[in-house]
């Protein structure tokens, strides 16, 4: 909560430094005496000049709000702890698409990118260093990246050093594509058992399951994927869906984030999620308002 309260502060002066900046005024000016010519001037406006002080203030944010996620990673790794959800006290929830990077990747983070949303992504590693380029797009859109597995198979069967090298080599194909490190984790189909929960626990994962799925690996239409996702999103939903299926685009740009904006629902990423609004109860309470 700490990081979460510099977060905000810094935000708050962010705010104040722009509205101070010379030319932050949005009033139109005074009209000036036009003189007589034949040809009118067309006049250039001046570029803004940079703000050293402006530009280290929002490195500031965006470290303490890094420093306040991997807080909220940290807490719940320890524990051990499996996120179905978040909290519902806020008016945020977290997008979530699986077995990527793929052909429909680009338009998914295009989508967002126009919106000025954030997602997360949990990719299959083998999928990775094909397509090494979409990995980096993906983290420089603020999205967060995470763990499905290295192929696109059930974990519960597998002994625990398989299971170990589907997680770590995951892991290592996105850490070499974008240079960060991947903490969270969901397995193939969400099948688990305590081996799964083990070995993700030990490499320090998160584990992170949902509150919704949309439907569409089942072979819903894009009117049906996106019905299914409303008439269920609450405050704290985790909606899982897929970035391989160009219906689930559809449903996202046509009906998901519009009928978020009129509910007032914010989509961010699984750590923004636990951090501005952790979960608090038992998990039974995301499905508290289902509708199937």
């Amino acid at each position: 909560m700490a990081a979460l309260a510099v977060v905000l502060a810094l935000a708050v002066l962010l705010g104040l430094g722009l509205f101070l900046l010379p030319g932050g005024d949005s009033s139109a000016p005074a009209p000036a005496h036009r003189a007589k010519t034949s040809a009118r001037k067309k006049v250039e406006p001046k570029p803004v000049a940079p703000v050293p002080w402006l530009s280290a203030l929002a490195g500031a944010i965006n470290k303490a709000t890094h420093l306040g996620e991997n807080a909220a990673l940290d807490r719940f790794s320890t524990r051990g702890k499996r996120v179905y959800c978040g909290g519902l006290s806020g008016h945020y929830v977290a997008l979530t698409f699986d077995d990527g990077p793929g052909a429909y990747t680009p338009r998914t983070l295009a989508i967002l990118h126009k919106s000025h949303l954030r997602a997360t992504f949990f990719l299959i590693g083998s999928n990775v260093p094909s397509r090494p380029s979409l990995a980096r797009i993906e983290l420089k859109d603020y999205a967060s990246l995470g763990v499905h597995a290295w192929v696109h198979k059930s974990l519960v069967r597998l002994k625990q050093a398989k299971i170990r090298n589907q997680i770590v080599w995951t892991r290592n194909a996105i850490a070499t594509a974008t240079g960060a490190q991947a903490r969270l984790f969901r397995p193939p189909y969400g099948a688990r058992n305590a081996r799964v929960d083990r070995v993700a626990r030990r490499l320090g994962m998160v584990e992170v399951l949902w509150s919704i799925d949309s439907g569409d690996s089942l072979g819903k239409n894009w009117r049906q994927i996106g019905r299914e996702v409303l008439r269920n999103i609450q405050p704290g939903s985790i909606v899982l869906m897929h970035d391989n299926r160009g219906q689930t685009i559809r449903a996202l740009h046509r009906l998901i984030l519009p009928g978020l904006a009129k509910r007032g629902l914010i989509p961010v990423t699984v750590p923004e999620l636990l951090m501005l609004d952790p979960p608090v109860g038992p998990s039974s309470r995301c499905w508290a308002n289902w509708r199937g």
